[in-house]
């Protein structure tokens, strides 16, 4: 049985459980491999999410960060106060706004962040190389076809409003192309919730 969105015909929804167990096992098990290099590094799994927010949005108040995270406001600066603590945040106040108080990735914090994108480099090269030539190039086209659909997915359903508009053109920072660094950071932002539920696979 197939079903049509958006005039786009789809494969069996049964075809679809299997992609998914497989997909939510192997973030899975990527977000246990990289957890126990973070530990090494000091930083847990919510510290690292708000890092490559703030990165991607280049600067942020802490209410848009609370409302990105899903959190209280107080959850929100009680993570940032963490972070900011050693040195990978800061928080400054617009001159015009003394009252609006962002937040924004410091020189210490790009750095852990290439750290951490060298150490994430550093596993998937290593799964990587278990597979053949034509097995790569197979994983190639999918994860390429994959991310584009996610992103075409993404841009149809986002509702409108501030939270989910692009950041200022004097602060955006691009999104990485399938074969650049912060790898880690896009796992874990296409990833997070469904790599957080243990996989249970249905045939």
């Amino acid at each position: 049985m197939t079903r049509t969105i958006d005039g786009a015909t789809t494969a069996p929804l049964d075809q679809y459980a299997g992609i998914i167990a497989d997909f939510r096992a192997s973030m899975f098990q990527l977000k246990c491999a990289s957890s126990e290099r973070l530990v090494r590094l000091g930083i847990s799994m919510a510290q690292l999410h708000i890092l490559y927010t703030v990165q991607r949005s280049g600067e942020m108040t802490m209410s848009h960060l609370a409302d990105v995270l899903n959190v209280s406001l107080s959850s929100a600066t009680g993570l940032v106060d963490r972070i900011a603590e050693r040195g990978y945040v800061e928080r400054i106040r617009p001159p015009e706004d003394r009252r609006v108080v962002r937040i924004r990735l410091t020189d210490e914090g790009s750095r852990m962040l290439e750290e951490i994108d060298a150490i994430s480099d550093e596993l998937l090269r290593a799964v990587l190389g278990r597979l053949g030539r034509s097995q790569l190039a197979g994983v190639a086209l999918a994860v390429s076809d994959l991310r584009a659909a996610l992103e075409a997915t993404t841009a149809i359903n986002a509702p409108a409003g501030p939270l989910f508009d692009p950041p200022p053109t004097s602060h955006r920072v691009s999104t990485p192309s399938p074969r650049s660094r912060s790898t880690l950071g896009s796992l874990h932002t296409a990833g997070l919730e469904l790599a957080t539920q243990t996989p249970a696979r249905k045939d």
